[in-house]
């Protein structure tokens, strides 16, 4: 039955998307097991949260037209007139991948599980896609770095202060149902235009402008805008010190390929 589910759910994405296709889902399904294995995560959720983060990177992005919410909006495409121009595409993956998978008995995973449980499990799963939306990206952040790394952080230093520990008080403070929302989103977050111009559309952002654009800057500008805060929070919950020193040889190499003024993926053969 999940190799049927999976099957399904590959066929609902888009080959032809150059990023938002079945690899790219297969990515960030394999960053979100390979976060639910660091032992501060795993000690905070329970198996449903575990099941829910994996279903969640697998669906995030199931049918993505290859399109931006802000062009859908633009063009008062039908899917931003049936979501009302929110988290357009976002609340159709979620909406879609729970279509695909009750419909078929042959593919419906959650067919055999009891209704609060299911309800539970539904909620996560839309919960985490919804929250891969990025108008709200900074709202998660600073939510996830205040109820959590700082109390945390305030913990452990009155802990080496009075030479003691607070494992309960921890516990406490990544264990509430709140909190453990917050974990899972954060954790799908870190695990994630021609046509606007010839309609006549704004460009969402010049990056994306093909006649104007800069691989390396749009990169770099990216990792400094939204990647880098976090991902330190996320390291510094999580901790993982390879993931961070990966980020920082990324941003190298785009940094090295800006200053030689290449707009490409590649710098140069040399002559």
């Amino acid at each position: 039955m999940l190799r049927s589910w999976l099957q399904v759910i590959e066929a609902n994405y888009h080959a032809s998307n150059s990023y938002h296709n079945s690899t790219h889902a297969a990515d960030v399904l394999h960053a979100t097991a390979y976060f639910l294995r660091k032992e501060r995560v795993k000690g905070s959720l329970d198996q449903l949260d575990e099941v829910a983060a994996l279903i969640a990177a697998t669906v995030h992005d199931v049918d993505h037209p290859g399109r931006t919410n802000s062009f859908l909006c633009n063009a008062g495409s039908e899917l931003a007139i049936l979501y009302n121009d929110t988290a357009v595409l976002e609340s159709h993956h979620a909406a879609l991948a729970f279509q695909l998978t009750v419909r078929d008995s042959k593919c419906n995973i959650f067919k055999n599980m009891e209704r609060t449980q299911f309800r539970t499990l539904r909620q996560a799963i839309i919960d985490m896609v919804l929250a891969t939306e990025m108008t709200r990206h900074f709202e998660h952040v600073n939510k996830f770095v205040n109820s959590i790394n700082k109390p945390m952080a305030a913990m452990e230093e009155s802990s080496s202060n009075s030479e003691g520990s607070d494992c309960e008080g921890q516990a406490s403070i990544k264990n509430s149902p709140e909190n453990r929302l917050l974990i899972k989103r954060m954790m799908i977050k870190c695990a994630d235009t021609d046509e606007e111009k010839r309609q006549g559309l704004p460009v969402v952002m010049p990056v994306f402008d093909r006649n104007t654009c800069s691989i390396p800057k749009s990169q770099i500008s990216f990792i400094d805008y939204f990647i880098t805060d976090m991902f330190d929070a996320w390291d510094a919950f999580a901790g993982l010190p390879g993931l961070m020193e990966h980020l920082s040889e990324n941003y190298k190499y785009w940094k090295s390929l800006d200053e030689m003024k290449c707009k490409s993926l590649r710098p140069p053969p040399p002559p």
